[in-house]
């Protein structure tokens, strides 16, 4: 057995063994017979031992030594020195010890990093004592132990221990771990948010009984009453009430398993409340249809691929004249079909069983009943989804009343969808130019149904004029035909004069020459998710400019143009508050009708403006032309300069004290900000007010920095308070930087609960809408109707994963720039790495039959030091976006080995990238306007590439990008190898 093998105890009884028989050899001379007859008593243990002589030279090794060392014979090891085996970090501790060990004789074990043969580096612990002659020491003896194996598995038990922290912490499960007296010793946040009580109040305190009812109790008892000594430790399961801090009541799944060598249980639990109200719904609406197909009062059967009817209802035997005891398994759909139009039935039924889209989903027939009685049926025929069957419904058509009925109900489930939809529907006949709008639209826009003519011009006229152009032009791209759907974002006015932004989405019907004869979809107001866009994307350039200014001006600049990308900011000023000299001073104005430079005085009643104003009161001020009330407070305040229509101006603060304002104005239109707008430039100043702070401060001490060169020596004590000023400089900005970086994190986290309630019911309402609704369409307009309410909420489901991977990815590159990453790093082969990351992209080329995907990995080479799952991160980027890029061919991942370092390379053949993209591709929100993007649905969120840069620079390492436009492109990047080692890259 190996010293790898044996256990802590086993290794140190036997160097307790070893070290008695050191001591009983100790006066052994080395050129005395019982010496030599010692050294071979040596040879054969399985421990390494060795011995030096005064001069730290090695005078005797046994064969575990060489074998540990990697040596071949003994002339390679004996008379060398402690510094061929002993790393140069550790040798003068190593020789200290040594000489230490010499004089004092026994001393305790030390570890150090050795030197194997080949360079290999490897820990070790020595024992060590002296050896004497005539009571005089002559040398060392001591024994190694190779501590490789200890090491890792202390390693893997840290890792181990982290792994177990995050997954409780972070696997996205209510948790919570108590013990036989039910009391809660621990839980994770997900519990704190199903239970409403923080993690303070619970742990050590609550019993788990405390969530159930009392009249729960006893059956939840018996459940959680697990036997510790049981050898299965399979966990129990179980449904129960679950009571919250405001005491309402959630249905929960219970999972309770053991604490593995412990008397503790842990319990998951999941919020199935709205499964559960789903669940019955669905009982409910399968009731529902199964009444419905015994009791429509329309004759149904089911036919399977060979034509046998499987099931049909009275209304149906009612027709053939048959019971369903003689038709259900035993009937052919042929054998009701009369002899004449026997060829075309067949024909029918062939051509859908090969999935011949263009046959009829109707036709008449004449039916031979029981009693040898013709009738004259129209038959309606759809496939099941997901099943080779298809329902058959038949009306019998000479009695036109039930068609008439059929009709009635068909045009009242489309009134109901119009009316019960949450979006607004639009509906465009292009022949006629009749248009309708559903009262909801109108509603999202504040007008009544007569209010809003259902004319094309309604709508043209209420596009925000910058986005009228390029929302007319998707809707020609569906007009013409170069698209069947199309997706714009543009702006409408609302009726108080305000613009809303709208998500369009629509799509065409076309006539039998494949010309669009007729336009319909739906518009979603998104303004709030647009001003929460805009707010974070505002507050991350202001935190940006701070450290890519040069001075305060143009601080102010870059603050104006962040704004003016996301408001009217054509009229905008920023003024700072000097209490000491009693002014206000606009520091920066950009107006296209007047200018400001300082008000004087303000301390005095009679001054006074909208400015002076926000100053006095620490409150926003927003004024409008079309408001009465802000008008009487606008001539109670007055205005220096000419008179807008609209002004906003917003107090800049620093821990409540004011040091300016901001302020954007608009000269002739009383509508132009909203309160939306308002709310915006709040949530900036804070923002504005420190990065301002930031950059006067930097530009204080650039010049206290000037003065200083010429001065060190007689201004030494100014120096030093200058130097406390820094420092709270510097707080001020580690502050600024957790604010950005809380913000960015809190809007993040609060955008994923409703985008997962969304996704989630997206999905539910488009398999039961499927399942259940389909089916039942009577014609082809029904079912191109159906098909397109399918597509709406296919588009949902995919652009919630689209904002969930962008969220993500927002997340990733906050937490590295905020440097709250954590690098796991340790030694990896990069080989495993490159597979581990194709493995998990293979699925998806299996599904993209067209592209190929291709691993070009060396027969070794050297380590590197990394964290495993941020280096399959930056290689999973680069192939997602190869795979979204290339329509067909091949994408390569190839490795390569260098002196010291290794690259990879991530190659593809789509269409390439244009070369004045290419030194932007790497930025953060950068998507290419043109190039080898495939699908448009597949651009991704433009921060995959940027937190691949922030890894890979992380480590030392560089990446780039080659492309030719029609070829295809190269994705590269190279790390630091570990020099003087390799590794296999076999499977």
């Amino acid at each position: 057995m190996s010293d790898e093998q044996k256990s802590k105890k086993e290794l140190i009884a036997e160097l307790k063994a070893l070290r008695a028989q050191l001591s009983e050899s100790r006066s052994f001379p080395s050129n005395e017979p019982g010496t030599v007859e010692y050294h071979r008593f040596l040879d054969g243990l399985p421990q390494a031992v060795y011995e030096v002589d005064l001069e730290l030279r090695l005078t005797y090794v046994n064969a575990r030594i060489m074998e540990l060392f990697g040596a071949t014979t003994k002339n390679e090891v004996l008379g060398k020195s402690l510094g061929n085996f002993v790393h140069p970090d550790d040798l003068d501790r190593a020789k200290r010890n040594a000489l230490k060990s010499i004089r004092d004789g026994l001393s305790p074990g030390h570890e150090y990093k050795a030197l194997r043969k080949d360079g290999h580096i490897f820990p070790i612990r020595v024992f060590s004592q002296g050896i004497y002659e005539d009571d005089k020491p002559i040398g060392l003896r001591g024994a190694i132990i190779d501590l490789s194996a200890l090491k890792k598995t202390e390693e893997a038990l840290k890792q181990s221990a982290t792994h177990y922290r995050t997954l409780f912490e972070h696997t996205g499960t209510a948790m919570a771990i108590f013990g036989e007296d039910a009391i809660i010793s621990q839980i994770n946040t997900q519990f704190s948010i199903l239970s409403g009580y923080p993690s303070e109040e619970v742990e050590g305190k609550k019993s788990w009984m405390d969530f159930i009812r009392p009249e729960r109790i006893r059956q939840v008892g018996d459940c959680d009453n697990l036997d510790p000594m049981a050898t299965s430790n399979m966990p129990c399961t179980y449904q129960s009430p679950f009571v919250t801090l405001d005491g309402k009541e959630k249905q929960v799944q219970i999972f309770i398993q053991m604490v593995p060598d412990s008397k503790d249980r842990i319990c998951s639990l999941i919020d199935i409340t709205e499964a559960v109200k789903a669940e019955e719904a669905l009982r409910e609406s399968e009731t529902y249809y199964r009444t419905l197909f015994g009791s429509t009062g329309t004759a149904m059967a089911i036919v399977d691929q060979k034509s046998i009817i499987k099931s049909c209802n009275p209304q149906f035997e009612a027709i053939v004249g048959l019971p369903k005891k003689e038709i259900e398994g035993k009937r052919s759909w042929f054998s009701i079909v009369d002899p004449e139009d026997l060829e075309l039935a067949r024909s029918y039924h062939e051509r859908r069983t090969q999935g011949d889209s263009s046959t009829p989903g109707d036709y008449e027939f004449t039916c031979l009943t029981a009693d040898d009685e013709r009738k004259h049926i129209h038959v309606f025929v759809q496939l099941i989804p997901g099943s080779e069957d298809r329902i058959c419904s038949m009306l019998d058509i000479t009695d036109r009343k039930l068609a008439e009925k059929a009709l009635l109900a068909s045009e009242a489930r489309y009134e109901l969808v119009v009316k019960g939809a949450n979006d607004g529907l639009w509906d465009w006949d292009l022949e006629t130019n009749e248009v309708y709008f559903s009262p909801r639209y109108k509603e999202m826009l504040g007008y009544a149904d007569e209010e809003f003519p259902n004319v094309a011009e309604s709508w043209t006229s209420h596009v925000h004029p910058d986005d009228l152009e390029h929302t007319i032009a998707a809707n020609m791209e569906c007009i013409d035909g170069k698209v069947d759907l199309f997706e714009v974002v543009y702006r409408l006015r609302h009726k108080d004069g305000t613009y809303r932004w709208i998500h369009g989405r629509g799509t065409g019907a076309k006539d039998e020459n494949g010309k669009v004869y007729r336009m319909a979809g739906t518009h979603t107001d998104i303004t709030d998710r647009k001003v929460h866009e805009q707010t974070t994307n505002a507050l991350y350039a202001i935190s940006k400019a701070v450290s890519t200014t040069q001075d305060l001006q143009e601080l102010y600049g870059q603050i104006h143009n962040s704004l003016d990308e996301v408001l009217d900011a054509t009229n905008f000023f920023i003024s700072l508050y000097q209490p000491e000299e009693d002014r206000i001073s606009v520091t920066y104005v950009r107006d296209n009708v007047d200018e400001y430079t300082t008000i004087e005085n303000i301390s005095d009643s009679k001054v006074s403006s909208p400015t002076v104003e926000i100053i006095r009161t620490g409150k926003t001020l927003f004024l409008s032309a079309a408001d009465p009330e802000a008008l009487k407070e606008w001539d109670r305040i007055g205005m220096i300069g000419t008179m807008p229509k609209s002004w906003v101006g917003v107090p800049l603060k620093i821990k409540d004290k004011i040091i300016g304002t901001m302020t954007v104005q608009h000269y002739t239109d009383p509508h132009r900000y909203t309160k939306a707008d308002v709310a915006l430039l709040e949530t900036v100043s804070g923002q504005v007010a420190l990065a301002i702070e930031r950059k006067a401060n930097e530009e204080a001490l650039t010049h206290l920095n000037e003065e200083l060169e010429s001065k060190v020596i007689k201004r030494t004590s100014e120096l030093e308070k200058k130097a406390a000023e820094l420092e709270k400089v510097n707080r001020r900005l580690t502050e600024l930087d957790k604010i950005k970086s809380g913000l960015v994190s809190s809007i993040s986290h609060e955008l994923r609960t409703p985008l997962t309630s969304i996704r989630g019911f997206a999905k539910l309402t488009g398999k039961d809408f499927t399942r259940h609704f389909l089916p039942l369409a009577k014609s082809s307009q029904q079912e191109k109707k159906g098909r397109r309410i399918k597509a709406n909420l296919g588009i949902i489901e995919s652009e919630g994963e689209r904002l969930t991977r962008l969220i993500n990815d927002f997340l990733d590159i906050n937490k590295i720039e905020s440097g709250k990453t954590v690098w796991n790093d340790t030694f990896l082969n990069p080989c495993a790495i490159v597979r581990q990351a194709v493995n998990a992209q293979s699925g998806a080329f299996a599904d993209k039959s067209e592209v190929d995907l291709i691993t070009d990995l060396p027969e070794s080479v050297p380590p590197i030091h990394a964290d495993p799952d941020k280096i399959q991160q930056v290689i999973g980027n680069l192939l997602n976006n190869a795979f979204k890029f290339t329509a067909r061919g091949h994408v390569c991942v190839n490795l390569k080995s260098h002196l010291d370092s290794i690259t990879i390379t991530v190659s593809d053949t789509g269409e390439g990238i244009p070369e004045n993209e290419l030194e932007r591709v790497f930025d953060k929100f950068h998507k290419l306007r043109s190039g080898d993007t495939v699908n448009v649905h597949d651009q991704g969120t433009g921060l995959g590439l940027a937190i691949c840069r922030e890894i890979v620079e992380h480590y030392g390492g560089s990446i780039w990008v080659d492309s030719t436009m029609g070829k295809g492109s190269e994705f590269s990047f190279s790390l630091p190898a570990i020099p003087g080692s390799t590794t296999a890259c076999d499977d």
